[in-house]
């Protein structure tokens, strides 16, 4: 049975990877790739870094599987890989990451790891890539409706009032 704290963070984390997916819906194919200013990276290049992120820190560092990465790669490269890919390779991670989260014990949570040069427990580091991913989705909301005016409303027909 998974430790309640993975279990959150699984539900965290495929929450926050279902708005990613949302926002990339979006974009239309010929601006998956574009950069629309020097310090904003295109919806393409977001995805590879968000994916890049959770491999270094959930797969190889949790979960001890092989994994380079080339940080750097994840902004410059344009692999004009379709939008279907993209989302294929990120839900596909999320997958893989959550089957890792769901097998941690409590002495895994408690290691200390050495990632990015930075130390972190097991609880440091689901923290680190749930809020990782969070930041960065939220940009890429703003992005959406501001650059695209796309509708993204994650809570539509809800009723979020306090009574």
């Amino acid at each position: 049975m998974p430790h309640p704290f993975c279990t959150s963070i699984n539900e965290h984390l495929n929450t926050i990877a279902e708005r990613l997916i949302t926002c990339l819906d979006t974009v239309d194919d010929e601006k998956l790739w574009v950069d629309f200013t020097p310090n904003l990276s295109s919806p393409g290049n977001l995805v590879l870094h968000l994916t890049g992120n959770l491999n270094q820190y959930v797969l190889k560092g949790l979960g001890g599987q092989n994994f380079y990465r080339n940080r750097a790669k994840e902004f410059s490269d344009k692999p004009g890989s379709g939008r279907e890919q993209l989302k294929k390779m990120f839900t596909t991670t999320i997958r893989e990451c959550c089957a890792v989260v769901d097998s941690l014990s409590e002495e895994q949570l408690c290691r200390i790891y050495k990632v990015q040069g930075f130390e972190y427990s097991g609880y440091g580091i689901l923290i680190h890539v749930t809020e990782h991913l969070s930041h960065h989705t939220g940009q890429f909301t703003w992005f959406c409706k501001y650059l695209f005016t796309a509708d993204i409303d994650f809570y539509k027909g809800r009723d979020l009032d306090v009574r």
